[in-house]
């Protein structure tokens, strides 16, 4: 993995406490760029915006790499 790539993170949350509490978490990750987005919103249309990694529950650690994928489905 290049060291050097920013991820474009994107994380389903519509709690603030929790956005603050993920964004803290993740503070010293110099190469995430979090981008935050409702639970209402379809994961498929947050794929045209072309994300690394989406969290659909940060915190049961539920997460897909697209990054990782060899084409986009």
């Amino acid at each position: 993995m290049d060291a050097t790539k920013i991820f474009k993170v994107f994380i389903q949350e519509d709690e603030k406490a929790l956005r603050d509490k993920i964004t803290e978490e993740l503070r010293d990750k110099k190469n995430y760029k979090l981008h935050f987005f409702s639970k209402e919103d379809s994961v498929f249309e947050l794929l045209k915006f072309g994300p690394d990694i989406v969290f659909h529950d940060y915190f049961k650690n539920k997460a897909t790499h697209f990054y990782t994928w060899s084409i986009p489905y």
